[in-house]
């Protein structure tokens, strides 16, 4: 059986990778530009909230909290985008430079990490039926082995070893 206990930490793990799951739930694919699409483009989480058939009333949470807490993201996104050109601009001999973009990177990173583990949970706790979150470590095995079969038809050759 899974608890809250096990299923959450997985669940803020496979957040912290791929995006705000809130945002993938309640945002259009872009027009131009990009070729991914629907919910691939929002990443795994979006992908695992569109597979739970959520109502138009969990719609409509999901966009209160995404709205709710956007103006966090968009500034953990400024910081780390100038905290990314400062760096791609400094010389690679100011030591002390790049050790302290290095630690600010770090801190923008842990930042983004704890803001989408509390989203998650906000989301799971507060949004999400309970036959919504049984069915969640289903869903992510099936990616899983759908990733890992990709993965092996698209392996290129002499790539494992040989």
């Amino acid at each position: 059986m899974f608890t809250v206990r096990k299923v959450v930490p997985a669940l803020c793990l496979a957040v912290s990778m791929s995006g705000l799951a809130v945002y993938a739930a309640t945002t259009t694919a872009p027009t131009g530009g990009h070729h991914w699409h629907g919910r691939h483009h929002h990443g795994f989480m979006g992908m695992v909230l569109h597979k739970l058939n959520l109502t138009d009333a969990q719609k409509a949470q999901l966009k209160t909290i995404r709205v709710s807490e956007k103006s966090q993201f968009e500034a953990l996104r400024t910081s780390s985008q100038t905290n990314h050109e400062a760096l791609a601009s400094t010389p690679p001999t100011d030591t002390s430079a790049y050790a302290a973009l290095i630690a600010t990177a770090q801190k923008n990173a842990a930042t983004r990490i704890q803001l989408e583990s509390e989203t998650w949970t906000n989301v799971y706790s507060n949004v999400l039926t309970q036959t919504q979150r049984d069915a969640i470590p289903g869903i992510v095995a099936a990616a899983k082995a759908q990733r890992a079969q990709w993965q092996a038809e698209h392996a290129q050759p002499g790539s494992s070893g040989e």
